[in-house]
């Protein structure tokens, strides 16, 4: 998908770049590349909304919110493939996502990422957008 590209100067582990031009934005398309690293999200069948709520401050939002989605996957197989809300304020993010359940025998396999870390995370502004960059281990 052409919304976010590879971080490629890590050897041992996987990463994402993502620009968008509001931080809502920035979360949505970064959980979409990283559900699209697990499989192509554009095969899942958009058939449960999940509702959300992280706190925490930038950029340590992004990297919780993206383990809070990561550990759903592990434990009930849960894909999201699209963005219904996402409101940002007071050091706490909702979300409201659409996704489906993943089949590796329907949705081919790529990546397992175990979790976003800490490590070269970045939220910032870059004159009129925003841009994040996340580490996976994997």
């Amino acid at each position: 998908m052409s919304f976010y590209e590879l971080i490629d100067d890590i050897t041992a582990d996987a990463g994402i770049r993502v620009r968008a031009r509001s931080l809502e934005e920035l979360f949505c398309k970064a959980i979409l590349a990283t559900f699209s690293e697990i499989t192509d999200i554009e095969k899942i069948s958009p058939e449960r909304k999940v509702e959300l709520e992280v706190s925490g401050e930038l950029p340590y939002l992004l990297a919780d919110t993206l383990n809070e989605l990561l550990v759903l996957h592990e434990k009930e197989k849960f894909i999201v493939c699209q963005c219904e809300r996402i409101e940002l304020e007071d050091g706490k993010v909702s979300l409201s996502l659409i996704g489906g359940e993943f089949d590796p025998e329907v949705h081919p396999p790529k990546l397992v990422i175990k979790a976003a870390t800490y490590h070269r995370l970045k939220v910032e502004k870059v004159g009129e957008e925003f841009l994040a960059e996340v580490i996976f281990d994997i």
